[in-house]
C-alpha cells in the first residue's frame, strides 16, 4: 500500500502530528508505539473498548447458565432432606459465582481476539523494529493522492518533528 511513514522520538511530537493530520482530514492512520499511550488514543479519537461489553455479556451468561444448571439438576434429581426446599439458592451461590467469573474471562478473551483481529498472520509491512524500542510511527495511506497532496503530507510530518520520513509507492 502506498503512503508515507514517519518516525518520531517523542510522544508529544507524535501526538501533535496526529492532531494536525486529523485536522487536515486524514482519518485512516496507522500508529505504532512502544508503549500504551492514552494521549495518542485521545488524539486518534479512539473511544472506550467494546471488550467490556463482551465480558458483561459473558458474566450474565455464566450466571444464568449456573443458575439453570444447578436448579434444573436439583429438580431433576430431588433430594428431600428434613423439609428443606429442593432449589436452595445459598447452596448454589459458589457455582454461580465461579461460572460468572469463568464466562466473563472467556468472553472477554474472545472479545479481545475479535476486536484486535488476532491472531495476526504477519506484521504490518509498515512496521519497523524501532517501534518496539523507542520510536513512534505514523503511517498515512496515500492511495489515489496527487503528488501535491503527498508533498503536503510529507511537509506536515517533517514540520511536526519527524526524525525520519519514508515514502512508499
Amino acid at each position: 500500500m502506498s503512503g508515507i511513514l514517519a518516525q518520531y522520538d517523542s510522544l508529544g511530537a507524535t501526538r501533535q502530528a496526529i492532531e494536525r493530520l486529523r485536522s487536515e482530514g486524514h482519518e485512516q492512520l496507522d500508529v505504532f508505539t512502544p508503549v500504551m499511550s492514552p494521549e495518542l488514543e485521545e488524539a486518534l479519537g479512539i473511544e472506550s473498548s467494546p471488550v467490556r461489553r463482551w465480558a458483561l455479556i459473558g458474566g450474565i451468561t455464566g450466571f444464568v447458565t449456573a443458575l439453570a444448571l444447578t436448579s434444573l439438576t436439583a429438580l431433576a434429581y430431588p433430594i428431600v432432606t428434613q423439609g428443606k426446599p429442593i432449589v436452595s439458592l445459598p447452596a448454589f451461590f459458589i457455582i454461580m459465582f465461579e461460572m460468572t467469573i469463568l464466562f466473563s474471562g472467556l468472553f472477554g478473551f474472545a472479545g479481545v481476539l475479535f476486536h484486535t483481529r488476532k491472531p495476526a498472520r504477519r506484521l504490518s509491512p509498515h512496521y519497523r523494529p524501532a517501534f518496539s524500542n523507542d520510536r513512534f510511527g505514523i503511517f498515512v495511506p496515500a492511495v489515489g493522492a496527487t503528488e501535491a497532496d503527498r508533498v503536503a503530507i510529507e511537509r506536515l510530518l517533517r514540520e511536526s518533528g519527524a526524525v525520519e520520513v519514508e515514502v512508499s509507492e
